[in-house]
């Protein structure tokens, strides 16, 4: 529609804008719980092919002490998560859709930031307590190692994990029709599952460290989920408060799991 006149240049003005601003349309290639079936493909794939890999590369590599095998697990999964993040992104040109569609560069209310704020706070405290009494030394160690396995960790997890099990996931299930509730409780069970490995990281199968990881997981997920909603749907505020807990509780967290309880 064009407006004529002096205020109608202006609306033609205004329009302009909008429609310069808003996403192209894409053509869409497969629906959104296709999307979510291919991921969770990608992932077990993923999920055989880096531990081969990890197991072929270990004997070429010093593994003295269990910082160096925490070492090796990080960059393992700094791989995968990016690795699930590009897979994530591929199948949202697919849908039609860009990062912008999942929370990318949207801004969030102040209740977001709020509820991120008292998560991140009180989920990093409970755990770094558990783990100070437990003989980590929390509070004293700043390594080079601490640092470097803290950053890498932290930034990847937050923007692969949280663009995937929140962004990507939640995005497509309420593409699907799903409620809101459910887009919660299938982010969190997803999120859970893809921890399922901690619980061999020992080098034996370890079912309660194994149910353990996954219900903590899941619970932490669940609270990301709700920070995502709060936050309108803003990817950030979730992404800072899961990357800052990471950054508090790693490298101890690994260490915890790879010695059962030994730092």
């Amino acid at each position: 529609m064009v407006f004529p006149g002096r205020v109608g240049n202006m609306r033609n003005r205004r329009l302009a804008e909008i429609l310069m601003d808003a996403e192209p349309i894409r053509p869409v290639h497969i629906g959104p719980w296709t999307a979510i079936g291919l991921l969770i493909v990608a992932f077990a794939i993923l999920e055989v092919v880096l531990p081969q890999l990890r197991t072929a590369i270990a004997p070429r590599v010093s593994l003295a002490t269990p910082r160096d095998i925490v070492a090796v697990q990080a960059v393992s999964s700094i791989v995968l998560v990016w690795a699930l993040f590009g897979a994530a992104w591929v199948l949202l040109r697919l849908r039609g859709q860009t990062l912008q569609s999942i929370g990318w560069n949207v801004s969030s209310s102040i209740w977001g930031w709020l509820l991120g704020f008292v998560i991140g706070v009180l989920y990093a405290g409970f755990v770094v307590t558990g783990m100070i009494r437990a003989g980590a030394p929390v509070l004293t160690d700043w390594s080079l190692f601490r640092i470097l396995v803290a950053l890498g960790i932290g930034i990847s997890a937050g923007v692969c994990e949280e663009g995937v099990f929140r962004g990507f996931v939640m995005t497509q299930a309420r593409d699907g029709g799903a409620h809101w509730i459910a887009q919660l409780l299938l982010s969190a069970i997803l999120f859970g599952l893809a921890h399922v490995g901690w619980g061999s990281l020992s080098g034996h199968e370890d079912m309660a460290q194994m149910m353990g990881t996954v219900a903590a997981t899941a619970v932490l997920g669940l609270l990301l989920g709700a920070i995502y909603l709060a936050s309108g749907r803003s990817l950030i505020p979730p992404l800072i408060a899961h990357a800052t807990i990471d950054f508090v509780i790693e490298p101890w967290l690994l260490l915890y799991a790879i010695t059962g309880g030994h730092f």
